[in-house]
């Protein structure tokens, strides 16, 4: 019988979109448990999602906090979501009422520095970025990813799954070890060859970036184990 699916949330999380999860979660009958100190707002199994409201991403991005949180994310989970509520127009009419002699914010600006960063942090980390334009489609996506987590939606989605051929068999082996194709790269230009990846410890796995202690034990598992590995893209249901 399968472990009964979870989704956990920060109690940290003060946005108010966790209260919409929640209420979502107990109308449709999802698990879900409220943990202390997390890496990101919301996880399960080894999918975590970092929800910020436009207001937050845009403070956290230009005082570089968002960065070291990414970095976070990218090191301790096999899937990451950056999911953004609220719209910039809502950024930019705020910001122009704050008091405290700050300067207005015009929206050409606002609009290069969101996009821009939006296309650095996408370069530089293996992380799906979501922007949603409320609280309550932000909440609906959150619940309902984790609703159709390990499901098949139909034969056109198992073959979209199983179609994770490269044009380079080294890094089909390591993204079928665990490693998202960035990270594969990355090892193939530090190590040359598969054979000396399988060769490092979990703690020369972690020198490289993008692979915290989780990642890493994955990948010295998935070459060291004399037991098979059920790959977790295909211990999948239809929903």
């Amino acid at each position: 019988m399968s472990e009964e699916k979870t989704l956990f949330i920060d109690n940290r999380e003060r946005s108010g979109l966790e209260h919409l999860v929640i209420k979502y979660c107990e109308s449709k009958g999802l698990n879900y448990e409220v943990r202390q100190t997390m890496i990101t707002d919301y996880c399960f199994d080894t999918l975590g999602i970092e929800a910020k409201s436009i207001d937050d991403y845009m403070g956290s991005m230009y005082s570089g906090h968002l960065e070291k949180q990414l970095q976070n994310m990218e090191d301790n989970y096999t899937n990451a979501i950056l999911l953004i509520h609220g719209t910039l127009d809502q950024y930019v009419a705020k910001a122009g009422k704050r008091g405290g002699g700050g300067r207005r914010i015009r929206f050409p600006q606002a609009f290069a520095s969101f996009t821009g960063s939006l296309a650095r942090f996408h370069v530089d980390f293996d992380v799906s970025i979501i922007m949603f334009p409320d609280k309550s489609a932000a909440a609906r996506f959150i619940c309902k990813r984790f609703e159709k987590h390990n499901t098949l939606g139909s034969t056109s989605t198992y073959r979209l799954i199983r179609k994770t051929a490269t044009e380079d068999m080294r890094m089909d082996i390591l993204m079928a070890a665990g490693c998202s194709k960035a990270i594969a790269e990355r090892l193939l230009e530090r190590c040359g060859s598969v054979n000396e990846v399988a060769g490092l410890t979990v703690k020369e796995l972690q020198t490289i970036e993008g692979i915290g202690k989780v990642r890493a034990q994955r990948i010295v598992k998935a070459f060291s184990s004399e037991q098979s590995i059920a790959q977790e893209k295909v211990k999948m249901s239809r929903a």
